[in-house]
C-alpha cells in the first residue's frame, strides 16, 4: 500500500493535529489527500506550504500536550524558524506570533 499525501504531512509535521486541519491545509494548497505521495509531491511548493501552515498552527493553537507530545515556549520559537524557512523557500512572506502585552492600571473610564 502506497503512502497517502494526507499521511505523509502528518508524518512530516510529527505532532498531533487533526485529520481534517491536515486535509484543510493539503486543499488549500491544491493538493490532494488521498493520493500517493511522489517525490514530486514532497517537494512541491503546495506540500512544503501545507506543512509550513501545519507548524505555524501548533505554535499559534493553544498548550498541546497529546500523546506524550508537548509544545513548550520555548519550541515554539524552533517551530516558527522552520515554519518561516520553509515559507520563505517557496517565496512567501514569513510569519510571526504575537507576543503577549502587560498593561498596568486600570481601564480608563467613559
Amino acid at each position: 500500500m502506497a503512502k497517502t499525501v494526507r499521511q505523509a504531512l502528518i508524518d512530516e509535521i510529527s505532532y498531533p493535529l487533526s485529520v481534517g486541519f491536515i486535509e484543510n491545509k493539503l486543499l488549500a494548497r491544491g493538493l490532494n489527500a488521498d493520493e500517493s505521495v511522489t517525490p514530486e509531491i514532497i517537494k512541491s511548493k503546495g506540500f512544503i506550504g501545507a506543512t509550513a501552515d501545519c507548524l505555524y498552527e501548533l505554535i499559534v493553537a493553544p498548550n498541546i500536550s497529546e500523546a506524550g507530545k508537548s509544545i513548550s515556549l520555548g519550541d515554539r520559537g524552533v517551530i516558527l524558524k522552520r515554519a518561516n524557512k520553509l515559507y520563505n523557500s517557496i517565496g512567501e512572506e514569513s510569519v510571526a506570533i504575537d507576543e503577549p502585552t502587560v498593561h498596568f492600571g486600570w481601564p480608563k473610564r467613559k
